[in-house]
């Protein structure tokens, strides 16, 4: 693409208009021209059809002193929307969710167990055609993200594979675009959950981290200058332990004593209670010392594994989400105060390791960011092309 052509250059700065107005209610159009370093005529131009479209809307006036006060600006956040699909191992979540974020409707429904490829695109193309139905102007819908527990080839959508549900290649994105009457991105779970930590919750661009989603399965992704540059780490497969045989063939994996579906298995053998849940163990583990310590041994092992982490990456933060981030705060404190008492002293006072501001709403809010990202904002490919110096300035 050349982006020094006019066309492609006027839809830049558009982008990155609506961005900053977007990131910061109540700017003027002089403010959006300073702080853009765009003239005056052409940032006044861009707001105006901004309005003409109904994406941004001027809110009243600003007093600032002396002379005419500046009329303020703010996006219209229902103007468009987008559909997010939160695909988990054990539970399927649906939201319709506006610009800012704000989740419009919302629905959970178990996720079956090791589905076929065709039962689950059918599934979300239901799912979806639920919202649709449910909507009074279905036209504002501007795409629709997918997140699943997977290694996705980014350029098409394809889920190139899903050990535990023994999926190899399937052009997901292909099947539901045939399907759906909107745009369609399929993002790998953990990376979904990085960009609505960027998005929404308190992911610095200058950061360094270790992003952990820790649930069903346990999974990673690197960090840098805020982008996640490798999301397919097979941190839950870190060896750990001498004994305990992984779903993934192998013996003492991290995951045989901290993912969610060891606790569950442990639990389940425990209390003779088929399906019970780690957040159903949590409240029993102050009255059953068993459950205190299966929770605890699994605390002690992500510790372990973190110092791990941390001493080869050397990032500024470990950042802890997933559903078993939501574990009562002395069982996450234990994480916090083994890792800092056992990780050498010049790796635990360069890495903080930190609960996710997200929670649970991690990768519902993550997988909308995405298609915030994809089909509204475009703030990553404006990101790409600042560090590459390719955005013009007229």
């Amino acid at each position: 693409m050349q982006f020094s052509q006019p066309a492609t250059a006027r839809a830049i700065n558009r982008l990155r208009v609506l961005n900053i107005i977007a990131k910061h209610q109540g700017l003027s159009r002089a403010d959006v021209a300073r702080d853009l370093a765009l003239n005056k005529v052409s940032t006044s131009e861009i707001v105006d059809k901004l309005v003409e479209e109904g994406m941004v809307e001027e809110t009243g006036r600003r007093q600032t002193g002396a002379g005419r006060p500046p009329t303020q600006l703010a996006i219209l956040k229902d103007a468009k929307a987008v559909i997010s699909i939160d695909v988990g191992i054990r539970n399927t979540s649906v939201a319709l969710v506006n610009m800012a974020g704000d989740i419009l409707r919302y629905e959970r429904y178990p996720t079956e167990v090791k589905p076929a490829p065709e039962v689950l695109t059918a599934t979300i193309i239901r799912n979806a055609n639920k919202i649709l139905a449910r909507m009074k102007d279905p036209s504002i819908i501007a795409g629709m993200a997918v997140s699943l527990n997977g290694t996705i080839e980014p350029a098409t959508g394809t889920v190139l594979s899903i050990p535990h549900w023994e999926w190899e290649h399937v052009p997901l994105n292909v099947a539901l675009s045939r399907h759906i009457q909107f745009p369609v991105i399929v993002e790998n779970n953990v990376k979904a959950m990085v960009t609505g930590e960027r998005w929404f919750g308190s992911i610095k661009d200058s950061h360094s981290l270790f992003y952990i989603n820790w649930g069903e399965h346990i999974g990673a992704t690197w960090v840098t200058d805020g982008n996640a540059v490798k999301n397919d780490c097979q941190f839950g497969h870190l060896p750990i332990a001498r004994t305990g045989l992984c779903r993934c063939g192998a013996i003492g994996c991290l995951e045989t004593i901290a993912a969610g579906w060891a606790l569950a298995a442990q639990g389940s053998a425990h209390t003779n209670e088929q399906d019970i849940t780690v957040k159903q163990l949590c409240g029993r583990a102050q009255f059953d010392p068993f459950i205190d310590a299966l929770i605890r041994k699994a605390c002690d092992a992500m510790a372990n594994a973190f110092i791990h982490a941390a001493a080869i990456l050397r990032p500024d933060e470990i950042l802890i989400g997933g559903g078993i981030s939501a574990l009562p705060e002395p069982y996450m404190q234990s994480i916090i105060d083994t890792f800092n008492q056992r990780a050498s002293k010049r790796i635990s006072s360069s890495t903080i390791v930190r609960k996710a501001s997200l929670g649970d709403r991690a990768g519902l809010l993550g997988t909308a960011a995405v298609a915030l990202d994809e089909f509204i904002f475009r703030r990553t490919l404006l990101e790409q092309l600042s560090m590459h110096g390719s955005i013009a300035r007229n």
